[in-house]
């Protein structure tokens, strides 16, 4: 193993009862792992491990609609509405249907990164030696 490999350790003490209580609040996962200084990932095994669901699941408030909707209007996948706004994948899915990208405009987009990380790399290193100077 490299210097920078990290092992995982036993799974982080998490206050189960206030875990519930804040996800009955209506707390999405991202709120939740902050707070408790876990990862997304964790925070959702942990919600499942206490047999609870997520508040959010079907019954979305109209204003964080209009904001997902907003959102898939400018062009943002699932999987990034997911991460910024803690909507459930499923419950994406139900309230817009056919609003997902497909796989070919996944496909484009990724291609489309990999032809500009070169350029983005190049200008952020012209940018951090101007900012040394």
């Amino acid at each position: 193993m490299s210097a920078e490999t990290t092992r995982m350790g036993p799974a982080p003490r998490v206050d189960r009862e206030e875990f519930a209580k804040l996800n009955a609040e209506g707390w999405t996962l991202p709120q939740l792992a902050e707070h408790f200084s876990i990862h997304v990932t964790y925070a959702s095994r942990l919600r499942t491990k206490l047999g609870i669901k997520s508040p959010n699941r079907l019954n979305l408030s109209p204003e964080r609609l209009a904001t997902i909707e907003a959102m898939l209007d400018d062009g943002m996948s699932f999987k990034e509405i997911h991460r910024t706004e803690g909507a459930d994948m499923e419950t994406l899915r139900n309230h817009f249907p056919g609003r997902g990208w497909t796989i070919q405009e996944a496909c484009e987009y990724r291609a489309a990164l990999r032809e500009l990380e070169p350029l983005i790399r190049r200008n952020n290193v012209a940018r951090i030696k101007r900012y040394k100077k």
